[in-house]
């Protein structure tokens, strides 16, 4: 401060702080960032054969040229990092099932050929993802039995694209420049985020001084027009200010109801 400065003169005000996107890339068996923006694990058939190539690296590098939010894109890949190998297959499942719960995107790429990539586990995930609201399909046209999953995919109002290119593109415009979000934070997806009736929960209980540890989407219903909300289930693990234990909770979000707790 200089000699003439008064005393209590107000700071000069700051220039808005720019951060810059990032991608950063969680494969099999790693943790995730502390914190993130938005948040995509791609699923869809891994090949067996070493001499097969997998469309996971192709995939990132979309994202990466597409993704121009403020902040950090995690992207999630059941694979391990390169000349890395796979945990014990229970360990497996158990990081793929955090790590999907966790996304704001789920992006299904299948481009099934019964002979060499068949993609049979991802017809499982995609009957457990394809009404989250959060899923993405992707499919070349050449890709065998199809029909199934693109007839929910149409009827539940899920994005397909034809290229592994728009279909990044199809899960960045889901994320839209997507929200910082850290610690258990990172466990309520965008599509809950984003709604008023959870972010009027979660400012009373942040002026309380809980602290979010976990949560988990039960259900999750569509807007049933455009001009109408959501209706979703969340269980939610908060540590609450008075230093009481932890408390679970459970929220619903009815349509037109607002918050039901």
């Amino acid at each position: 401060m200089s000699p003439d400065t008064p005393a209590h003169a107000p700071a000069p005000a700051s220039a808005p702080v720019s951060v810059p996107p990032e991608v950063v890339v969680v494969h099999v068996g790693e943790e995730p960032p502390r914190s993130w923006a938005a948040a995509v694990y791609l699923c869809g058939p891994t090949p067996t054969d070493p001499a097969e190539p997998s469309w996971r690296p192709d995939a990132v590098a979309a994202l990466r040229s597409l993704w121009s939010g403020a902040g950090r894109l995690a992207v999630f890949l059941p694979e391990p990092v390169p000349g890395g190998s796979y945990p014990a297959y229970a360990d497996q499942i158990v990081w793929e099932e955090e790590a999907m719960r966790r996304c704001d995107v789920v992006l299904f790429w299948i481009p099934r050929d019964m002979a060499r990539l068949p993609g049979l586990v991802s017809n499982v995930k995609w009957g457990a993802w394809c009404g989250s609201g959060r899923a993405v399909l992707g499919a070349p046209p050449r890709a065998e039995r199809m029909d199934y999953l693109l007839h929910f995919a149409e009827a539940l109002g899920v994005p397909v694209e034809r290229t592994l290119t728009g279909a990044a593109g199809a899960a960045l415009r889901a994320v839209g420049p997507g929200a910082v979000r850290g610690g258990g934070e990172r466990a309520v997806p965008l599509t809950v985020w984003r709604t008023d009736e959870f972010q009027a929960w979660y400012a009373s209980g942040r002026e309380a001084g809980d602290r979010l540890l976990d949560a988990r989407v039960e259900w999750y219903a569509p807007a049933p027009e455009p001009e109408g909300a959501a209706a979703w289930l969340l269980t939610a693990s908060v540590a609450p200010g008075d230093g009481r234990g932890p408390v679970v909770s459970r929220l619903l979000a009815a349509q037109g109801q607002g918050l039901l707790m």
